[in-house]
């Protein structure tokens, strides 16, 4: 069991060699009517991988070894997606829960109690002008344009990551994120125009794009960082 931790970051480049089992006893009733949304079985797939990895790093963090005792949700009453919440054993928790997927990709990260995150993977991103001309700012621009087959992916990883981190449920807005600084490990961006606080970043290139998470500093001692 990994006790008190500050933050967990799991990064699978290929969801299909887990060995997720058939069987969907790991998944609560809720969970399930949440999976029932999606018709695609790609989509399908995407979504049991992110839920079983999840719940993989709950319980590694916490009392329970009962998959199902752990209930992962991302919808609404009114079907909507939201930030996901976590309860174990039908009590609410404060973890803080991140989960991207792309293709055979799966990002997951949590905190708990204070600490923000948020993570994405990136893949396919447009490369043309008119793109970047309608999502990114001119700041942005010239930072992509310097390296674009790389800079590309991961700026729009970063805007999606910093807005799961810090958006509060607001709706996803590309051009509402702004990155204006990128040091070493660490990004400085703006939402709605005001500035937040500073996130130390992580950043995974892939066969398609690149994988990004952030994090407050409030979660600064490292436990765990798998790929």
């Amino acid at each position: 069991m990994i006790s008190n931790f500050p933050r967990i970051v799991r990064f699978v480049a290929n969801f299909e060699k887990l060995g997720i089992p058939e069987t969907l006893s790991w998944l609560t009733e809720a969970e399930l009517a949440e999976l029932s949304f999606w018709n695609d079985s790609s989509r399908r797939r995407q979504w049991l991988a992110g839920r079983w990895i999840a719940k993989r790093l709950v319980t590694r963090s916490s009392r329970t070894d009962s998959m199902r005792g752990v209930e992962i949700l991302s919808r609404g009453e009114d079907g909507l997606g939201k930030s996901p919440t976590v309860s174990l054993g039908g009590i609410a928790t404060s973890y803080r829960l991140s989960i991207s997927h792309s293709n055979q990709a799966i990002l997951v990260g949590i905190t708990h109690r204070d600490a923000r995150i948020g993570v994405d993977v990136a893949a396919g991103v447009p490369n043309t002008s008119g793109f970047r001309a309608r999502w990114f700012s001119e700041r942005e621009i010239k930072w992509i344009e310097s390296d674009i087959p790389i800079r590309l992916p991961v700026a729009w990883a970063l805007k999606e990551s910093i807005f799961k981190a810090c958006g509060n449920g607001s709706k996803w807005d590309p051009r509402s994120v702004e990155l204006i600084a990128i040091e070493k490990n660490r990004v400085y961006g703006r939402m709605h125009g005001l500035d937040t606080d500073p996130l130390t970043m992580w950043i995974r290139a892939t066969s398609s794009g690149a994988a990004t998470a952030v994090w407050s500093n409030i979660a600064t001692r490292e436990v765990a960082l798998c790929s």
